[in-house]
Parts: structure tokens; sequence; C-alpha cells
């Protein structure tokens, strides 16, 4: 905030001196108001018990670890197992910044005691999004166990009601330890994240805070095995979900091409303006792999890792990947920023295209191609020919454990038949001599 006068608040020669005296101190006192002191003492260096809470009664915890590197922090946002590193940490003496510039978002804190009172924000297409953010330095009591030898680890069938509409189906996949729970819900769509909570034999609670995801599940176990509760996801209001332990009902046949037999072309600005086309001298003849992605997608964050892997795999031998970018907002200068952090972030080196809104999604290049579910991400795998061979809609990222393993095996065996049985491929062990 500027301070200052303009020349006709200024005093004249007839203001009394009193008066100035009482000016000049109120500026002061205002001054030193306005400008927050450092907190003596006071360091965040180290590990955190952190919540956002939607609502006072359903907070979302988790943890928070940060480190000094010379005199600058680094912090780490912990789910569970699961970690990622927040893309900035500052501290200035008085307020702590940890930033989550590939979504958008920050914490913003400041000390009370020896915790951290503060609140998240976001930016979305509707506005910022807040949440109250508070942390401590102690850990949270585990809960008392009520009934002994009682587990929710396995493969749950569950519905997830949605107002106006049929429940999600979706898949809970859990393994627990003690009373502590980990584990996600998989859907055709993709993974809820890394779900982390406790079981009390009786009552089950399971949440995850990622920039994005901020979900909340609470369940009762009944007599007759299966789980019934609430899940909240941000500051909707409570949906009824439950579940039931058994293996899940088999998956429809997908997604699939309109027209198989017709090349997938396309002609799109990259973020810099300048337009990549499918009959590009890069492209053409190659095999590849097209995504439908956007940077305020966890999912499309979980699979790029995957793609570039493939990318640098089998690159020189005749394999392309691009992905096409769709945002909330026609903001490209915002979307040159977020796509940069996407890129940042997971080490992206093939092109990334603007595509336009999620509003426009459907009759884009990519999604008219295709029918069934549309969801982000989509990916679909083309030949030499630019023929669409196989679509996959969602992803299983890390959280989803054996289904991500089985995942990034049957992507490679697909890239490999894409280059073609002719495709010279490295021998394992081998070395630019010989086989070992």
């Amino acid at each position: 905030m500027h301070l200052g006068f303009s020349r006709a608040s200024l005093p004249s020669k007839k203001t009394p001196r009193s008066f100035l005296f009482f000016l000049l101190l109120s500026v002061l006192s205002f001054s030193r108001s306005a400008i927050a002191e450092s907190v003596p003492g006071f360091d965040p260096a180290g590990l955190w018990y952190a919540k956002v809470s939607p609502t006072e009664s359903d907070p979302v915890e988790f943890q928070g670890r940060i480190t000094r590197k010379g005199s600058a922090l680094a912090a780490t946002l912990i789910n569970g197992t699961a970690s990622e590193p927040f893309s900035g940490a500052t501290w200035d003496g008085t307020t702590l910044t940890l930033e989550m510039a590939h979504y958008d978002g920050k914490v913003v804190a400041t000390p009370k005691g020896d915790g951290l009172e503060g609140t998240f924000s976001r930016v979305v297409a509707s506005g910022t999004r807040d949440f109250a953010f508070s942390a401590s330095r102690s850990a949270p009591p585990a809960p008392a166990v009520k009934r002994a030898g009682v587990s929710v680890a396995g493969t749950w069938a569950a519905e997830i009601a949605r107002a106006g509409g049929a429940p999600e189906k979706v898949t809970a996949l859990l393994s627990q330890k003690g009373t502590t729970v980990t584990g996600t819900m998989a859907t055709p769509s993709g993974d809820y994240g890394p779900l982390h909570g406790t079981f009390d034999g009786e009552q089950l609670v399971l949440m995850v805070f990622n920039g994005v995801f901020v979900y909340r599940f609470t369940a009762e176990l009944l007599p007759d095995g299966t789980l019934v509760g609430e899940f909240r996801s941000g500051k909707s209001p409570p949906a009824d979900w439950r579940a039931a332990k058994r293996a899940p009902a088999a998956e429809g046949s997908g997604p699939k091409a309109k027209d198989a037999s017709q090349p997938f072309v396309f002609s799109l600005p990259d973020l810099d303006g300048k337009t990549v086309s499918s009959a590009d001298p890069r492209l053409a003849g190659k095999a590849m792999i097209v995504t439908a992605m956007g940077s305020w997608c966890p999912n499309c964050h979980d699979e790029a890792p995957v793609l570039e892997e493939l990318a640098s795999k089998y690159g020189a031998r005749g394999l392309a990947v691009v992905a096409f970018t769709y945002e909330y907002l026609d903001d490209v200068e915002r979307a040159r920023r977020l796509v940069a952090q996407f890129r940042k972030r997971n080490r992206v080196t093939y092109p990334i295209l603007w595509a336009g809104t999620t509003k426009e999604a459907a009759t884009s290049p990519l999604f008219a191609r295709v029918e069934g579910t549309r969801t982000f991400p989509t990916t679909i795998f083309l030949d030499r020919q630019h023929r669409i061979v196989s679509v996959h809609t969602g992803f299983d990222g890390p959280a989803t454990g054996e289904r991500f393993k089985r995942l990034k095996r049957e992507w490679d065996e697909t890239a490999r038949r894409l280059l073609g049985p002719d495709t010279e491929f490295p021998v394992p062990g081998a070395s630019a001599i010989g086989i070992r």
C-alpha cells in the first residue's frame, strides 16, 4: 500500500500545530501496524501435520515437510506414503508461502503459537476458491481400536451417488497396516489420487489433498460387511457412497475410434504460436501417441512421465508423442504459464499444443474422432499412417499400485506394435560391442 497525500490534502499555514502533531502520530501508528513484524525464533523448517477445511467438521489432513537448502526453502506435500514437491516455498520472517504454481494455487500462512494458520487458495474458472489452512508440529492421535482383527484391506466394488444421475461406479483399492489405511478409488476416467486415513474396526476415514483434489470419505463398516458413508469433494454437498468387498464388475468395451481407416489429422499452435501439423516432417511417417490433457488435471500429471519415458525410449525408432492441452479459461498467456509449469514439473520434452478450452473439447480434432466416454486424459495410439489403433481414457496413476505397473507394461507393448515388426530394438543387457 502506498501512503501519501495529494496537494489538496497538504496542511495550510492555518492548521493548528496540535492537529499536525496528532496527524503525524496517526500516520506513524498506521505505518507500524501495516508493516508486519518478524516472528523472532520461529523456524518453519520441519515436519508439519496440516489440514485444509472445507467445513470445520470435515478437515482434509496431510503432511508437509519444509527443508532448508542454503538460504532457500523447499517443501514437500505428503499424502500417506506418496509425496510430491511444492513448486516453491518462501518465509519472509512473518509469512510462509507454499506455491502450487502448476495448479495456480498456494498456501499462505502465519505463525499462531507453535502452529500455522492461513488459507489455501486456487484460481479456477469461476474465480478463486479458498479453504482454511492450519498446521501443527504434533501428530494427531491414532484412533483407538474399537474392533480388533477387522480390516478393510482389499478390493471393493463401490458406488458414489451423483445428483440427478446414475451413481459413479468405482473400484476401491485399499491397504491397511494397524489402523492406517492407504489406497485410492479407481474409475475409467482416472483415480482419486493417494487416499490415506484410518480405520478403527468400525469407522473408516480416507482423505487426499493435492492442490486440486480436496476429498474426504467417511464410512461405517456394517454387520453385513458393507461400507456405507459420505463423500465430500471440496465445499460441495456430501454424497452418499457404499462399497462391498468383492471383485468389481467387468468394465465395458471402452472408447474406440469413429473411423479407424482414416488418418488422424491435426494442425494446432504450440504455446509460442507456432503451428504444428501431423504432416510436419518430424511427425510424418511416425507412429504417434496423442493425449488430451489439461494442466489442471492430476491424472494428466501422472500420465506425463510415462509418455515422456516412451518418447525417450522409442523416439529414435520412430515414435512421437504429442499433447493437446485444454484449459479452463480462454487465456493463452495463462495457459502458457501453467503449461510451462507442467513441462518443468514432469520433465516433458514432447510438444504440447493449444487445443482450446474444456468447453470446446467435444468438437476438437481429438474428441471428435472418439466414440464413448470422453475424459482427461484421453489418449490415442496411431500407426505410422496415423490411423487410430486404440483409444484409452483416464489413467491409473501410481496410487493404483499393480494397475499402474500393468498399464505401463501394456503401453510399452503397444508402442512396440505401433512401430512395426521390422523395427530393431536393443537386446536387454547388450552393449555397443556385444551381448554381455
